[in-house]
């Protein structure tokens, strides 16, 4: 393992734990070698579901709609969301059963029980550029230990973003990792959804995860988790979470912010998404996906 600090053209820190090929964030516990040998050999438990994102790309929204549909209640998670990434794996294990294994993980990293058992994976991704903007945000609002170092602007953000390798290295790498693990494992289950198609329409996502799961599927039911899991009655209700308001500089939920779709506009300049939509032209010709940028 690898501690190093990418630093922004102004001179804000960026700081990275690099094992593997790939930059973690630094709050993932101790050495990350370690840490991930443990996660890799976690044991299976009966009715275990894996749900992956690329960072700010609807983790909390999508945890909570399979959260009330595992549990066939329309109730939000009280909780802290436990993810494979920042809690140990006795904590993990701990967790009754049934699981939702939550991970900003490559498929590579994964535990080999998901795909030895064939546990059903449910992977969401969102636009790039909103991804961004959530992002730099995110962490401008962020006060955890080591997590609270960068405090950059847009402008110099937008630009390590689209270049560097950050937490989790590229959304491109990323999405393409689950893409093609989708492709060369066809008989392990896995649903890929997007945070657009799920703002649009999120009745008809909290069905088709419904069917999926093989989940409760009562049409009054999924009314009703649809209902508390539109982003802003799940941000609203989310806002008094003591565990999650601690992490904030301000006060405010950093988990929540919009939830829009096309929010990128408000930031980018006509230069960022000129230089953006490059990268977008090269990166994405490897990429199976349909990418939405505003509704």
């Amino acid at each position: 393992m690898e501690f190093r600090e990418i630093k922004d053209r102004g001179g804000e820190i960026f700081a990275v734990k690099t094992y593997d090929g790939v930059n973690f964030p630094p709050n993932v516990p101790g050495n990350v070698k370690d840490h991930m040998e443990a996660v890799k050999n976690l044991k299976y438990k009966e009715g275990d579901i894996f749900f992956g994102t690329y960072p700010k790309c609807g983790t909390h929204w999508g945890f909570d709609i399979l959260y009330m549909l595992q549990n066939g209640k329309a109730e939000y998670n009280t909780g802290n969301v436990a993810t494979l990434d920042f809690e140990s794996v006795d904590k993990i294990e701990a967790i009754k059963s049934p699981r939702i294994l939550v991970s900003h993980f490559y498929p590579q990293h994964i535990p080999r029980a998901i795909v030895d058992k064939k546990c059903k994976i449910v992977y969401i991704y969102r636009n790039p550029k909103d991804t961004a903007v959530s992002m730099h945000a995110f962490l401008k609002r962020l006060n955890m230990g080591s997590m609270k170092i960068y405090n950059g602007t847009w402008e110099h953000f937008v630009e390590l973003f689209i270049t560097q390798d950050l937490h989790y290295n590229s959304w491109f790498e990323h999405v393409k990792s689950w893409v093609d693990f989708k492709k060369k494992n066809p008989d392990v289950p896995i649903l890929i959804l997007s945070f657009e198609d799920m703002k649009l329409d999120l009745r008809k996502n909290v069905q088709k995860m419904a069917e999926f799961l093989g989940s409760k599927q009562n049409p009054e039911f999924l009314d009703e988790v649809a209902s508390k899991c539109q982003f802003g009655a799940m941000s609203k209700a989310k806002s008094t979470n003591s565990k999650e308001l601690s992490f904030s500089k301000d006060g405010s939920n950093p988990i929540y912010r919009k939830g829009e779709v096309g929010d990128w506009k408000n930031w980018f300049t006509d230069a960022q998404n000129e230089m953006f939509d490059k990268i977008l032209a090269e990166k994405m010709a490897g990429i199976d996906l349909e990418v939405t940028y505003s509704l």
